[in-house]
């Protein structure tokens, strides 16, 4: 049986003795067999000491530094792991993690970097419903970060080798480090994506991220950014420049709006029976922004027939897979409730009371946008994990799912709906609003009588 390998953790600490405790158990948590846990305290102040003294497994280092990055550097420079990475001490590792790293990761293959999901919680440990934005499309969309920052630092691994290439942290960088250091993995390494949350990013008053401003870690980012394009001279310098501008200008969102506008006029031409005006219309909408151009045309425009009629046509349903998902729309992947607006995920769940005598309960909605859908729409229903119902949805406009609930017990009772796929606002009309969108749910009715639905999980 080959042996696993060295998994070893350096945590940064300074005066967080409330959640050093709840990262070292997570650590632990793993019952991963051959894993060194480094802690790096810049002499806190708080109750961090005490908190270490009752882990006698830890590896401390109790001295002053000059910053997070120093104090990383001083506990990689310790490590001994063939898997190295950092999780600060506020920050939480899920279970299964390590072991799913070790799977995942391997040199001989070019996995040199492994990255998972990482989910957003609050101060006492309760998930917040969103996840850190997460994707990889190559070294560039890295360097283009004012298109969002996409990699998760907590949920990200590497090896040895990486680390001697691309290490150690920049010492002088102290806002946004480790953003630093994937520019320099990603000059070297192909990211690989793991499918699963790894970590938990913690978000706290005394956090980095919330108590500094967005716009001074995006700009500080941008200026990290420009030490990798290279000389001006390459094409990719060049490239960087050109976005960079595009996205400080503003034109982007509102490039999209116009489009949309556009692609509704053409739409509305065409119901007329003004079919050179509607093509005109559309035709002016792709020189616009053709991607969402293509996307409205075929949801909204005279190419739905045809995407439903050709094979394997593109159409603008959306699944979680489909690289063509905004990196944004990913922070919501694990929310699973019911927005404001009355609008639900792929993913729904929620707690119902079921009423004595009830044979059936029926979940009232609409498509979304209350236009056809650009594919069949199948809601699969389940109440406390048991499959119970199926609808197929091809029409636009509202719906009704019947529940069976025959043979249930009377009271409280877990509903999950899922969906097969999704649509993103913001890929029509431009307007920052980047929720994977579903359906829309009026309600849950027993007969005449409403269902309570209590806050979804």
């Amino acid at each position: 049986m080959t042996a696993l390998p060295r998994i070893s953790v350096v945590t940064p600490s300074y005066n967080q003795g409330r959640f050093i405790g709840r990262t070292i158990e997570s650590v632990l948590a793993q019952n991963y067999p051959d894993v060194e846990h480094i802690v790096v305290d810049g002499m806190s102040t708080d109750e961090t000491a005490a908190v270490l003294a009752r882990y006698p497994h830890l590896r401390v280092v109790r001295e002053p530094d000059r910053g997070q990055a120093e104090a990383i550097n001083k506990g990689f420079r310790r490590a001994a792991g063939d898997v190295l990475c950092y999780l600060n001490s506020d920050d939480t590792l899920l279970p299964g993690a390590l072991h799913r790293v070790v799977r995942e990761i391997d040199p001989a293959r070019g996995r040199h970097v492994v990255m998972g999901r990482c989910i957003y919680i609050d101060e006492d440990d309760r998930p917040t419903g969103l996840e850190h934005p997460c994707a990889f499309a190559g070294r560039d969309r890295i360097l283009e970060v004012w298109k969002v920052h996409c990699v998760p630092q907590p949920a990200t691994f590497w090896t040895r080798e990486a680390w001697r290439r691309c290490g150690p942290m920049d010492e002088t960088e102290h806002l946004v480090l480790d953003y630093d250091l994937m520019c320099r993995l990603s000059r070297r390494y192909d990211f690989h994506v793991v499918d699963q949350v790894l970590a938990a990013y913690r978000l706290q008053p005394q956090s980095k991220t919330c108590s500094a401003r967005l716009e001074d870690v995006y700009s500080r980012a941008a200026r990290v950014s420009r030490r990798y394009w290279g000389p001006w001279w390459v094409p990719r310098s060049w490239r960087m420049a050109l976005s960079l501008a595009h996205a400080r200008s503003g034109r982007g969102p509102r490039l999209v709006g116009r489009a949309a506008e556009l692609a509704f006029r053409g739409r509305r031409a065409w119901d007329a029976g003004r079919r050179w005006h509607g093509l005109a219309c559309h035709a002016r909408a792709a020189a616009l922004n053709p991607g969402a151009a293509w996307r409205r045309w075929l949801l909204f425009g005279p190419g739905l027939p045809l995407a439903r009629r050709l094979p394997g046509a593109p159409t603008a349903a959306l699944t979680w897979g489909n690289p063509r998902v905004p990196a944004l729309t990913s922070q919501w992947r694990s929310f699973a409730g019911r927005h404001d607006d009355g609008h639900a995920g792929p993913r729904f769940v929620t707690d119902i009371d079921v009423p004595p005598g009830a044979g059936q309960l029926d979940l009232d909605g609409s498509t979304p946008f209350c236009l056809p859908p650009p594919e069949p729409l199948t809601l699969m229903a389940a109440i406390d994990g048991r499959p119970v119902s199926q609808g197929r949805l091809t029409a636009a406009g509202p719906f009704s799912l019947a529940l069976p609930v025959a043979g249930l017990e009377p009271g409280p009772h877990r509903l999950e709906v899922t969906s097969n796929w999704f649509l993103v606002p913001d890929d029509y009309w431009g307007n920052g609003d980047f929720r994977p969108l579903a359906f829309h749910l009026s309600g849950l009715r027993c007969g005449q009588d409403a269902i309570s639905a209590a806050k979804a999980a």
